[in-house]
């Protein structure tokens, strides 16, 4: 009897702590500089056309959309709309060194009415921009950068 219970309570701690996995990735630094991306999307309608992408999704997790290899430390002006109606999500900034810088986050019921634009500094080597959302954030996104390479959210390199 004593095992059933403990082998009941141990399932119900794995169940328990594997829910949320893509959510916990959200606040945690060390996953988000990592080179893999982990996510979940339920709807997506996305469109990249020359330096501008434009999304509109359903997201858990993280996927790189932006990627830069820098031939030395410089700095570039990224614009960005980013709405979210439910959830929280956030862009970062990923440097060669790993360094992780939020350019925005927004909390549901975040609506952005217009392009803002922020200037960073990238470092030389590859620079990544992720997308980070967490509780099935439901995204509008629209993000322009002079150079690099987008990639659709769901989308292998």
């Amino acid at each position: 009897m004593k095992k059933k219970l403990l082998c009941l309570g141990i399932a119900f701690l794995l169940v328990g702590c594997s829910r949320n996995y893509m959510s916990s990735l959200y606040s945690n630094d060390k996953e988000i500089v990592s080179e893999s991306n982990s996510f979940s999307v339920d709807e997506e309608t996305q469109n990249i056309e020359g330096q501008q992408y434009s999304g509109s999704l359903v997201l858990e997790g993280m996927d790189t959309i932006w990627k830069y290899d820098a031939k030395e430390d410089m700095n570039i002006d990224i614009s960005y709309e980013l709405s979210v109606n439910k959830g929280k999500a956030k862009l970062v900034l990923i440097s060669p060194d790993d360094a992780c810088e939020t350019i925005v986050e927004n909390n549901e019921k975040a609506e952005q009415k217009e392009l803002e634009t922020v200037t960073v500094t990238l470092k030389k080597g590859e620079n990544r921009i992720k997308l980070v959302a967490a509780d099935k954030a439901q995204i509008d996104l629209d993000l322009s950068v002079d150079k690099g390479e987008f990639n659709k959210v769901g989308i292998n390199w």
